[in-house]
């Protein structure tokens, strides 16, 4: 049996794809399994502070914070970009959300248009703060548990056989 020849440069080529496709399945994961935050705080008359962040698996990967904040409105996803078609245009006007305008023109969006209510009820009222989630289904956590397990695991063979090969050993016709 001869040994297949693998140099260097062949081995992180590969390596390179493994790991990039590797990564796109984590990737896939994460965005599955995220759970939005939203929290508002009161920081004066009618004003109020807005932090939303991203979890998953209950660690923090991304915090936007705005100060400032006096009102709330709906809005459409629609982006007025020329080469959308108009099925795409009907589409996002379909999709609303929560637009929450800053100090300096900082501008913070949150998806879920039915929290419209709460968040109107919240800033004519006097509590000092309101904590608002949008989890997903366990199915969906199911799904981004296993790609990002199946990830990581793909991650761990590319580098395995791509910097450290298995060594054939050779076979020699010796009778015996």
């Amino acid at each position: 049996m001869t040994q297949p020849n693998t140099t260097l440069g062949g081995r992180f080529t590969a390596f390179l794809i493994l790991g990039a496709i590797s990564t796109a399945i984590v990737l896939t994961g994460l965005v599955l399994g995220t759970e939005p935050r939203l929290i508002m705080e009161r920081t004066g008359n009618r004003e109020f502070r807005i932090t939303t962040f991203n979890l998953f698996a209950g660690r923090k990967f991304f915090t936007k914070t705005i100060e400032g904040v006096t009102d709330v409105t709906v809005d459409d996803a629609v982006r007025d970009g020329r080469h959308d078609s108009a099925r795409e245009r009907s589409r996002q006007r379909k999709q609303k959300h929560l637009n929450f305008f800053g100090n300096n023109s900082a501008k913070i969006r949150w998806d879920r248009e039915s929290d419209y209510s709460l968040v109107n009820e919240f800033m004519r009222g006097q509590e000092q703060s309101l904590s608002l989630a949008d989890p997903p289904p366990f199915w969906r956590m199911g799904i981004a548990w296993f790609l990002v397990g199946l990830g990581g695991l793909s991650l761990i063979g590319a580098v395995q056989s791509s910097f450290f090969p298995k060594k054939i050993a050779s076979t020699s016709n010796a009778n015996i």
